[in-house]
């Protein structure tokens, strides 16, 4: 029975049987992993913290017939904060299914999950969630191989782009106004959103909050960087129903 042992991030669970829990974890170096933490869900269970949503830890995996299992788990960071804030409960499960999505298994990468690593702990503390997640989206789209195009135009590859500017997700990035008219469902891009994702693209994350945007200007973003990523992912995630219902709460 082959063992191992690796750190990892919870992104989502499953309950199984009468007190069992599938977790799919993102480790650095193995990808996601789907493993079962027998009696997970009892009250005095050794598993109990260590196997929720977003939970970070140390987790020693054995091999299994179907599915793997978890034998050890050493929590280290649980994330309270995200647990008791419905807002940033949301931003952070949109996140982790985006992570699910986007990697494979056996694809682990240590600078995806610094990423996630970092940005969930930025996000317990944020004033700006939208921020922090629009940062993190554009930039896992980048280390993923998948950044929008902002500088020229993805058609043409013209930089001075002139007063009208659009966004292609079938191009994967902005259009100028001569190419617009060669594609269908562009979406009009202010100068100073595109200045905005750059800014947020090369800050850290515990600087995001100084980055200054009015409303609007974050509304456009948001829209840009979620259509780039569906496109991508050819499907809307179910996460982004709870957000928005959670943000657009009266």
């Amino acid at each position: 029975m082959a063992v191992f042992t690796t750190e990892g991030i919870i992104l989502k669970t499953q309950n199984i049987g009468e007190a069992d829990r599938v977790c799919t974890i993102y480790s650095p170096g193995k990808g996601k992993i789907r493993a079962v933490a027998k009696g997970a869900r009892r009250p005095k269970s050794r598993f109990i913290s260590s196997t929720q949503v977003f939970a970070y830890g140390d987790f020693q995996i054995f091999s299994g017939k179907s599915l793997d299992g978890i034998s050890q788990a050493q929590l280290k960071e649980a994330f309270p904060r995200l647990h008791d804030d419905l807002i940033k409960l949301a931003y952070a499960g949109y996140i982790v299914e985006l992570i699910d999505k986007m990697v494979g298994e056996g694809a682990g990468d240590q600078i995806v999950f610094n990423m996630l690593l970092a940005y969930m702990r930025v996000l317990s503390e944020t004033h700006d969630p939208q921020l922090v997640t629009v940062a993190f989206e554009i930039k896992i789209a980048t280390v993923l191989g998948y950044r929008p195009r902002l500088g020229s135009c993805s058609q043409c590859g013209k930089k001075r782009l002139g007063p009208g500017i659009f966004f292609s997700p079938e191009s994967g990035g902005v259009v100028c106004k001569e190419c617009s008219s060669n594609e269908f469902g562009l979406s009009r891009v202010s100068r100073g959103a595109l200045r905005l994702l750059e800014a947020l693209l090369m800050a850290e994350f515990a600087k995001i909050e100084r980055i200054k945007a009015n409303r609007e200007t974050r509304r456009e973003i948001e829209k840009l960087i979620r259509t780039h990523l569906g496109y991508r992912l050819n499907q809307r995630l179910r996460s982004l129903d709870f957000l928005d219902a959670v943000i657009n709460a009266p």
